[in-house]
């Protein structure tokens, strides 16, 4: 028999479900997720139930069966109807019948699972991913919570130690936790990305703010400049390239700007005019 892993995880989630726990699960992003537990425990009980059983399903497995899935149809029913408390009532429903079945025909059963070292081996090597991942986060999350970035405000961490936690409990119990750890990679990647960008932003904002100061203070000169009657023209080209400045800063061209200050700090020099930032 396939001893069903998925179930450890089922009952250490639903054999000490607690109203808050359950608000956690159900307050993800997708509310669907109940949904998709009961569904997912659903077939993986009829698989247990074909292994043992064959076609000779004993009646009080057959009233449990029939309890869970007819919790699991009423779920999907009060998802769609956004009938929160009772989704909540349904999937605690299926989770108690199918747990009870799991416990049943693994009690039953002579059979085991016989774990064999290589898969031990392979969900060591996960496990260490899976420790990397989390302390590569946690710098994440510091970092962001430095710069007050968008990602700490969202939540979008909370969403990365839920995975990890689920993760590390189908390790535990021997459930293959590939397409979780692929899924917390995509989620890591999300944020990384939404970081860089949000960083980007703000130093871009902050080249801006740097370039007025420093704008506004060659005004102040080039007008310095006219009053001892300097080289006219070149006041007059040194205003133009500041306008340009200006223009490409408001495009957000940031580059060009550089490029075009560069020329207007040699006018500056031949004007005779040396400003810093401070």
């Amino acid at each position: 028999m396939k001893k069903l892993a998925f179930f450890a995880i089922i009952v250490l989630i639903c054999g000490t479900m607690s109203p808050s726990l359950l608000n956690h699960v159900y307050g993800q992003n997708d509310p669907s997720i109940l949904l998709r537990l009961a569904v997912t425990a659903e077939k993986q009980i009829i698989n247990q139930l074909n292994d043992v059983y064959g076609d000779q399903l004993p009646n009080n497995i057959k009233i449990l069966y029939e309890k869970g899935n007819t919790a699991v149809k009423s779920l999907d029913q009060s998802l769609s109807n956004n009938n929160i408390e009772k989704a909540k009532q349904d999937f605690l429903l299926a989770m108690n019948s199918f747990m009870q079945i799991s416990r049943i025909t693994t009690s039953e059963s002579s059979e085991r699972v016989v774990t064999v070292t290589s898969i031990n081996k392979s969900n060591q090597n996960v496990s260490n991913e899976l420790d990397r991942l989390e302390k590569y986060v946690k710098t994440l999350e510091s970092i962001s919570k430095r710069h007050n970035d968008i990602a700490q405000s969202s939540g979008e961490f909370d969403k990365i130690y839920f995975v990890i936690t689920e993760t590390r409990e189908q390790i535990t119990n021997g459930e293959n936790p590939s397409q979780n750890i692929n899924d917390l990679k995509l989620l890591v990647d999300s944020i990384k990305n939404d970081m860089r960008k949000s960083f980007a932003i703000k130093q871009s904002f902050a080249i801006k703010q740097m370039f007025e100061r420093l704008l506004d203070k060659i005004d102040k000169k080039l007008e310095e400049m006219k009053v001892i009657e300097a080289d006219q023209t070149k006041i007059d080209k040194a205003n133009e390239l500041i306008l340009k400045i200006r223009d490409l800063l408001s495009k957000n061209q940031i580059n060009d700007a550089k490029r075009v200050y560069s020329e207007l700090k040699v006018i500056l020099v031949d004007i005779g005019i040396s400003v810093k930032i401070t």
